[in-house]
């Protein structure tokens, strides 16, 4: 072989490398959305975690993902819009399917975001009901970066100031927190 190829080689076996050790910090982040509105929230913590070097990230809604996707993740941030202060039943029944025998998800971080249409209509419920599902599986529960998203990331879409509109900042920042706090959670647990 000569030089070249020799180098073209090596650099071609440490970017695999690179890329093997990149996939070993990667963050599920999945959601239920109708409206478009849990997608944005989703969006803007992909957002913060892509500003977390070393870790990778998953982006899609909870009807593409796949059990190895679930056994593979660092962490697993799930989101659902608030449906009669419930969570949406999509979400109910992908959380149901996780596996549960020998407990393989037990210390993984999990983490939760929810939209809702108004204030005070079960934003924290939700969280709380989706938070409880992790425990039982004995995930690591993290909440967002900020003391107003101790819980997670929530998004106020259809009351006041807020309706009819996109997604507004003040809760995509905190989404984006919150994606920044479970990446650089994930680099410090493994």
């Amino acid at each position: 072989m000569n030089v070249l190829a020799k180098l073209i080689f090596v650099l071609c076996f440490c970017f695999s490398i690179s890329l093997k050790a990149q996939s070993d910090k990667t963050i599920l982040i999945t959601y239920h959305s109708e409206s478009g509105k849990t997608k944005a929230m989703a969006e803007s913590i992909a957002n913060g975690i892509h500003q977390v070097e070393g870790v990778e990230f998953i982006l899609k809604p909870i009807r593409k993902v796949k059990e190895k996707e679930i056994l593979n993740a660092s962490a697993i941030i799930v989101g659902s819009p608030v449906y009669n202060a419930n969570i949406a039943p999509e979400v109910q029944e992908f959380i149901n399917s996780w596996p549960f025998e020998g407990r393989p998800l037990k210390n993984k971080i999990g983490a939760v975001f929810v939209t809702g249409g108004g204030f005070s209509i079960g934003e924290e419920a939700v969280m709380f009901s989706m938070i409880r599902a992790m425990m039982i599986h004995g995930m690591v529960i993290v909440g967002g970066d900020e003391l107003e998203a101790s819980f997670g990331a929530s998004a106020i879409t259809g009351e006041g100031d807020f309706a009819g509109k996109e997604v507004q900042e003040i809760f995509l920042k905190k989404a984006e927190g919150l994606g920044k706090r479970v990446a650089r959670l994930v680099l410090r647990f493994k």
